[in-house]
């Protein structure tokens, strides 16, 4: 008896009910494919469908060139404040605002415009102002110093005498008084007590006040940055601080007040002087 083969087993089952059989599980695998599949497209679907429906709606409007941008409505206490801006009331205020401005402007103008031949005829004016010396506590008075030609007026002795200590900005010299070796930053002329005591150059008076080393001291603003300096004169002095004076003009006598010079027992005049707060030798001028 011949055994039949796999190959002629498939084929006799094929060809008998075993074709409709495979058939049958065909159609069921493609119908379940089919359904799930569809199964899933359904579920897809539903998810997207919520998640636009939670979404926002955007509209975007054309833009019109020519219109102004819009504003958001303000409310509540916003909404009161800009409709009592907008009463006639507030924007008459507002007109009113507007023209006082307009009216301070105009005035303004006008002053400047006044005040321009002024200060051609007097460069030289300035409130008055006062402040307290750092070293003795003396009262100086700063004013407008009147507009004098010094640079071109040869200074003057403010005493006949010949110099006794010279200037020294940058070298140091021995101080008898003190015991010390230091600068001098004027010239000591010889004199005699009581001696009157010119003003070198025509200034004003911006200073009489008690120094430790130099005694009374007297300053007078000469004008264009300048400055001199008188000291050793005595406690009463013929000016005082807001006085002008010219060249020539006796500011008051030698004394014995300073007590961190001194020459032998002799009277003497210190004096000093200042461009924009630096010390100049003074025999550069008086020369």
């Amino acid at each position: 008896m011949n055994k039949k083969t796999v190959w002629q087993k498939a084929a006799a089952f094929f060809s008998g009910r075993g074709f409709y059989m495979v058939l049958v599980l065909c159609i069921a695998a493609i119908g379940a494919s089919g359904w799930y599949l569809w199964k899933t497209m359904r579920l897809a679907t539903d998810s997207v469908a919520e998640a636009v429906a939670g979404s926002a709606t955007v509209t975007v409007a054309q833009e019109d060139e020519d219109a102004p941008p819009e504003q958001a409505e303000p409310d509540g206490e916003d909404s009161a404040a800009r409709e009592e801006a907008l009463s006639p009331d507030a924007a008459g205020s507002e007109e009113a605002v507007t023209s006082a401005v307009s009216d301070s402007a105009a005035a303004l103008d006008e002053a400047e415009t006044a005040a321009e031949p002024a200060a051609a005829e007097e460069p030289a004016a300035a409130a008055e102002t006062a402040e307290t010396d750092s070293s003795s506590g003396n009262e100086v008075v700063e004013t407008a110093v009147e507009t004098v030609d010094n640079l071109h007026q040869t200074m003057q002795y403010p005493v006949p005498g010949s110099v006794v200590a010279a200037f020294s900005a940058d070298t140091l010299t021995y101080n008898e008084a003190l015991e010390d070796w230091r600068t001098h930053n004027g010239v000591d002329l010889s004199a005699q007590v009581g001696d009157e005591v010119a003003a070198a150059w025509s200034g004003q008076v911006v200073s009489v006040r008690e120094d430790a080393v130099l005694g009374t001291v007297l300053t007078v603003d000469c004008g264009d940055g300048y400055t001199t300096v008188y000291g050793n004169l005595a406690q009463e002095t013929a000016v005082s601080a807001g006085d002008q004076v010219s060249a020539g003009d006796v500011i008051g006598t030698v004394g014995e007040t300073a007590g961190g010079e001194t020459h032998g027992g002799d009277g003497f005049l210190h004096f000093a002087v200042l461009l924009d707060g630096e010390y100049l030798d003074p025999m550069e001028f008086l020369n």
